[in-house]
């Protein structure tokens, strides 16, 4: 299979014939994405055709404008990227974990990031309650962060995995970047 594909409704790695399956017919970067930074890490992709709703395939809409949700918050993160640090290859199975939200200041302090590189208002780091390891790890980018039910961020960057002073960092949802992929996604070409 050349291209990129979606698989949709997949549990099992092992078991994507029960999915539905799409083709990637169009990518679009943020255009302000900057891989030094790490900001605007987001991307749209178009699919060849549209899903359907299944009891195995939901979705959420996205609302009007997205809730910064505070420290201490639980969150839910899922994927299928590797499940620790030391693991050669990525789960089977889909995995899900509870997230603590971490307050930013507290992110950019020098036990956590020490401001490499800054964590911005348009971007959450959750991780650890400081007693577990919860954390993505390789293999999640772009996956979920769940506050509340709603959609408030894509998975982007961490160090390590499951680090207890080195939460995992979402691409935070904020107003500009949903008006940012309404403005995309309502474009004729796209």
């Amino acid at each position: 299979m050349k291209g990129f594909y979606v698989f949709l409704g997949v549990h099992s790695e092992k078991e994507k014939e029960s999915s539905q399956v799409r083709v990637v017919k169009k990518k679009v970067l943020h255009p302000c994405y900057d891989p030094t930074d790490k900001v605007n890490d987001l991307m749209l992709v178009k699919l060849n055709k549209p899903v359907k709703q299944t009891t195995m395939v939901k979705w959420l809409r996205l609302g009007n404008t997205a809730k910064d949700p505070a420290a201490g918050t639980s969150c839910l993160v899922a994927g299928w990227g590797k499940t620790n640090n030391v693991a050669r290859k990525m789960s089977d199975v889909l995995k899900s974990v509870n997230v603590t939200v971490i307050d930013r200041v507290k992110c950019n302090s020098p036990k956590y990031y020490n401001f490499r590189p800054i964590i911005t208002r348009d971007m959450i780091c959750a991780g650890s309650n400081g007693q577990n390891h919860a954390d993505t790890c390789q293999g999640d980018s772009g996956g979920p962060l769940l506050c509340g039910g709603a959609l408030v961020g894509v998975t982007s960057f961490g160090i390590g995995c499951g680090v207890i002073d080195k939460p995992g960092v979402y691409s935070f949802l904020s107003e500009k970047q949903l008006v940012w992929i309404k403005k995309t996604t309502n474009k004729s070409e796209i």
